[in-house]
């Protein structure tokens, strides 16, 4: 009796959940990644910021971080339906979340033969073409974005807080354009007053960026312009800090092998950036590259390599390169085992280091999340890490 009554319990609580799973149609995902990584060795340059030895560790989420989520539509009619979707990562060796929060992206909008709209925490557009066209997808020891994070000062915004998008319908076989804006990218806007004096917009971080993105068949361009500034940062003048960012990133599926090919360049946009003024100071001016392939062997096997370099030119002797070289073994669709080695040649005075993701750039290369949280330290030239990855 007491079975059939827990039963009913149960069957009774979901019922709610599964009606409004139909009238929504919501897909729950997810990912979980665990593997090994290790980290060292040191060229002359600052990539290990004053320590010593080398870093062995059991390390989550290096293929792709760990993640759970939900999305869905709802039909409105006439062509148009609501698109949402919320998802947060966790870790899978201590239990805690990632960074200070454990919202990855949250957001919902409308869509349909007008293009797509939305709003809310979205994934960051630099961050994510130079994962678009990086071999190892922003991940793993031979990621490209931690190098152009650091040597571009700005580090990698990989989400976008308090942000609205838009994404025109196809305009030609394969061509669409976005639109973006936030009124700040790395908080609240208002939130970081207090750290100063006077307008309530000090260190607020708004950034608009526009994009162009053809994907037709095996062939893939971007090209992206985004624009941040830094409110009232400039603690002399009391003026802003601005910075223009430019991308290009390109593809070709071959079938036997994959090209891809990514360019970007950060530079100060007004006088304070560029430190023509009193309190300015030179704090964006670089560029960076990489080459890569993918290569499929066998329908299980799939190869990967990239050669990165990044420029920083506000000091001498400040440039980074990067060599990887991965593969991939796909048990199934939804699980693989993965290896990856890299190792980095640093100019005199660069600090270029390992990290397991593209994620921000902070001392001595230290990765920090748009929050401004170490989520992994860079450390080391060289590094190599094993795992296994699943997804839902």
């Amino acid at each position: 009796m007491s079975k059939k009554l827990l039963a009913a319990a149960i069957a009774a609580a979901l019922a709610p959940a599964a009606v409004m799973a139909e009238a929504s149609n919501v897909t729950i995902y997810g990912r979980v990644d665990y593997g090994f990584m290790s980290r060292g060795g040191d060229n002359g340059a600052a990539s290990q910021g004053g320590r010593t030895g080398r870093l062995n560790d059991f390390e989550d989420g290096i293929l792709g971080t760990n993640r759970f989520g939900f999305k869905g539509t709802e039909d409105l009619g006439n062509g148009l339906k609501a698109i949402y979707e919320f998802e947060f990562g966790f870790s899978g060796d201590n239990g805690t979340s990632f960074g200070s929060t454990t919202n990855r992206h949250s957001w919902v909008g409308l869509t349909g033969a007008f293009g797509t709209a939305l709003g809310g925490r979205v994934d960051g557009a630099r961050y994510s073409f130079v994962g678009k066209y990086d071999p190892f997808k922003n991940q793993t020891v031979a990621n490209a974005g931690s190098l152009f994070g650091r040597t571009s000062g700005l580090g990698q915004a990989d989400r976008a807080d308090n942000a609205v998008v838009y994404i025109s319908p196809e305009l030609a076989p394969g061509l669409k354009f976005l639109a973006a804006y936030t009124t700040s990218l790395l908080s609240e806007a208002g939130n970081n007053q207090a750290l100063f004096t006077g307008d309530i917009e000090t260190g607020d971080t708004p950034l608009y960026a526009i994009a162009a993105m053809y994907d037709n068949g095996p062939l893939s361009i971007t090209l992206d312009y985004e624009n941040l500034k830094i409110k009232r940062a400039n603690t002399v003048t009391g003026g802003d800090l601005e910075y223009d960012l430019y991308v290009a990133g390109a593809s070709y599926d071959f079938g036997v092998v994959k090209l891809l090919g990514y360019y970007e360049k950060t530079e100060g946009s007004n006088r304070a950036s560029r430190g023509d003024v009193a309190g300015g100071a030179v704090t964006s001016d670089g560029d960076g590259w990489l080459i890569g392939l993918e290569a499929p062997v066998t329908a299980n096997i799939k190869l990967k390599a990239s050669y990165v370099q990044a420029n920083d030119d506000r000091a001498a002797q400040s440039d980074c390169s990067k060599w990887g070289f991965g593969g991939e073994y796909a048990f199934s669709k939804r699980t693989t085992a993965y290896a990856t080695y890299a190792k980095i040649d640093n100019d005199r005075n660069a600090n270029c280091g390992i990290t397991k993701n593209a994620t921000g750039a902070g001392a001595n290369g230290g990765a920090t999340n748009t929050n401004g949280t170490f989520t992994n330290n860079a450390y080391g030239d060289s590094g190599f890490n094993v795992g296994l990855a699943h997804t839902f």
